[in-house]
């Protein structure tokens, strides 16, 4: 008897993932990543119409999406399109925002363009080039010293990534006395005994965040939950240059609502299952905190999958468990025998998100990232998304759940 219930549920376990849509999943992605969308920062109107979209998203599921909406301290931004422009023998023109400057996140306010010689010392009216960068209080120090000097600011290098592009940083430790710029490290050398004019108006604004939670119940009314989460925010758009934030997290978000979709036509599965989308992650993994905190309140104890990125495979798939002694077995038997079932090879890796929270407060939590191209870039783009790594992820998760969920 034990068999052929096992042979079922893996009929059930299979007929769920064959559901999945990837075609679907991609619509989804790409609603999300309009220009109307802004980036789907936090604070801004095309996150709070991200948020309306997916909570109808999930209704029209028969789902019931519950917003449970939290303060955020502090949000950067920039208010305008930022300029620099240097004159010197070796640099005399405008510079590109984004491709070959970028805002710091340790800035100072700058409500006004800023001028200055620029030198490696950073003496009075001067700005500071830095072509190494101090960390963390070594930082704080020389920025204390640069302003008793009477430096007017700091320009720092940052590398261009593979999309030739300055990642776009939205989060960081508190803000230094001086205003700081990032630029390219070519063009910072080449900066070096010109003068520089510089205008970045980043500001620090409080804001809300809102968290997406909808329940499937269990057939089973003792049984705890399986969580189910991804982020749906992003970086947010520059004043003159749209990021769709596709990868990263679109897809993530994109395959649980797919998920939604397959699990509330089948049948309920033994244990509840959870689905929620969470917010400000990109700041600090506000959402999976707050989230977190309020499911350990509650006494509700869940195994937790958070998937990270899932808009290009690079043949095989990265799985972060814990940190947790000893490790979750169960979740670890049920990824294993998804991976195995469907022929995705999976592997220990960093998922550097929302699991980690989950996991610190004492939840099974594997974090699941199949990759993405472009990552913080204007690039990150629903053309770059490969539906194949969408329906790798939706079927990898729908056979995992089905795992935890009929034989936990």
């Amino acid at each position: 008897m034990k068999d052929i219930a096992r042979d079922q549920e893996l009929v059930a376990a299979q007929s769920a993932a064959d559901a999945f849509d990837a075609d679907r999943a991609l619509t989804t992605l790409q609603a999300l990543c309009t220009p109307d969308m802004q980036g789907r920062a936090p604070g801004t109107a095309g996150h709070d119409l991200a948020t309306e979209f997916l909570a109808a998203e999930l209704t029209s599921y028969g789902l019931t999406p519950e917003l449970d909406s939290f303060a955020i301290r502090e949000i950067m931004r920039l208010v305008a399109q930022p300029t620099l422009r240097a004159k010197g023998a070796r640099l005399d023109r405008e510079l590109v925002h984004r491709a070959e400057f970028a805002e710091h996140p340790r800035s100072g306010p700058m409500p006004e363009p800023v001028t200055g010689t620029v030198s490696e010392d950073g003496g009075a009216g001067e700005w500071a080039a830095l072509s190494t960068v101090p960390q963390g209080n070594a930082f704080v120090e020389l920025a204390r010293t640069l302003v008793s000097r009477g430096a007017v600011g700091i320009l720092t290098a940052q590398n261009a990534d593979a999309s030739g592009f300055l990642t776009k940083r939205v989060q960081g430790p508190s803000p230094v006395g001086l205003p700081v710029v990032a630029v390219r490290p070519d063009l910072l050398a080449d900066a070096v005994g010109g003068v520089v004019t510089a205008h970045v108006p980043l500001i620090r604004v409080p804001a809300t965040g809102t968290n997406i939670v909808a329940s499937l119940p269990g057939s089973n009314p003792e049984a705890g939950p399986v969580l189910l989460t991804a982020h749906y925010d992003g970086v947010g758009s520059d004043p003159e240059r749209h990021f769709p934030c596709a990868g990263d997290n679109a897809s993530g978000t994109a395959v649980l609502c797919e998920i939604a979709r397959v699990l509330t036509s089948s049948e309920p599965l033994p244990r509840p299952v959870i689905l929620a989308l969470v917010d400000a992650e990109e700041i600090g993994t506000l959402g999976s905190g707050y989230h977190a905190r309020a499911l350990r309140e509650a006494g509700v104890e869940p195994d937790a999958l958070n998937l990270d990125m899932a808009g290009k495979f690079n043949g095989k798939i990265a799985i972060e468990l814990g940190p947790a002694d000893p490790a979750p077995r169960h979740v670890i038997a049920a990824l294993d025998s998804a991976g195995r079932r469907l022929g995705i090879p999976l592997y220990a890796g960093m998922v550097s998100s929302d699991n980690r929270r989950y996991a610190s407060a004492g939840f099974p939590a594997a974090g699941i990232g199949v990759g993405a191209a472009h990552y913080h870039s204007p690039l990150d783009s629903p053309e770059r998304i490969d539906p194949d790594a969408l329906g790798k992820a939706g079927r990898l998760l729908l056979e995992t759940i089905h795992h935890l969920a009929t034989r936990n």
